[in-house]
């Protein structure tokens, strides 16, 4: 798997997550009046921002399988043996959702690595309404400072980011410190967090 994850060559998604169907309907079923030119259109555009979407969308979910799959062969993790919804693993007694992500745009990296607690409450107020979750979370955040558009390769650099998941492990632990309150909508939540920030 690691050996076709290295065949990505770029990593343009061509469609937001989760909008694949509005954006056939406003940029093809209601723009289009002649069928030659939709069909033209679909081949020419919409062909290519699929299967970058696809590819994209590939790319994540066997990198975090295998990133989460690393996690819980730490011996201070335990992994759940069910899928139970916000809940991947247990660690130093607390159960947590895992989030493998890349450094929000327009986040500062300086601001990121001094203050990770604030970038947590960040991702929780920032999760979209149909995510929505207020389940303990570690999340582990990926960063390329030279070129953050770049983050997405780090994601397969196995060798570095497995050795940094080691390391946290090794000598994280979960305290009263991890509590981070935010809001969402109008109500306010407490969770347990902790953040992981790779970079390179």
């Amino acid at each position: 798997m690691k050996q076709e994850l290295k065949k990505v060559q770029n990593f343009a998604w061509g469609v937001v997550q989760g909008q694949l169907d509005q954006k056939i309907q406003a940029e093809y079923v209601r723009r289009f009046v002649r069928y030659e030119d939709l069909v033209n259109n679909v081949k020419a555009r919409l062909h290519r921002d699929v299967t970058n979407y696809v590819i994209c969308t590939w790319f994540n979910h066997w990198t975090t399988v295998l990133i989460e799959e690393h996690i819980s062969t730490h011996p201070k993790v335990i992994p759940t043996l069910k899928n139970i919804k916000g809940i991947d693993i247990f660690f130093d007694g607390q159960p947590f959702d895992l989030k493998v992500t890349y450094l929000p745009r327009g986040y500062s990296p300086t601001a990121a690595i001094a203050e990770p607690e604030k970038l947590a409450v960040w991702l929780y107020e920032n999760q979209g309404a149909q995510r929505f979750g207020a389940d303990n979370r570690l999340f582990v955040v990926l960063l390329d400072k030279d070129s953050p558009e770049r983050s997405w390769e780090l994601k397969r650099d196995f060798a570095l980011v497995f050795g940094r998941i080691d390391r946290f492990f090794d000598k994280e632990t979960v305290s009263k410190r991890d509590e981070i309150i935010f809001t969402f909508g109008r109500n306010t939540y407490t969770a347990v967090t902790k953040v992981l920030l790779i970079t390179k």
